[in-house]
């Protein structure tokens, strides 16, 4: 999976939270595309990773 601008829309409306817009850039830069590793292999992470990496960034920042 990889993020979208509408999955990130749907999350801050069931979490009832907002993001600053530097915080959605980010996110969206580093989860919109797939990775390739350093052999060359490619993979996207899973819904899961991305809601949490989502919940890390909310809770450190302690966005609401």
């Amino acid at each position: 999976m990889i993020l979208t601008k509408n999955y990130l829309k749907k999350f801050q409306e069931s979490m009832r939270i907002s993001l600053p817009d530097n915080v959605e850039k980010n996110l969206l830069k580093e989860y919109s595309q797939p990775v390739v590793d350093d052999d060359g292999h490619i993979f996207e992470y899973t819904e899961q990773d991305i809601y949490e990496q989502i919940r890390k960034v909310v809770q450190d920042s302690k966005i609401g």
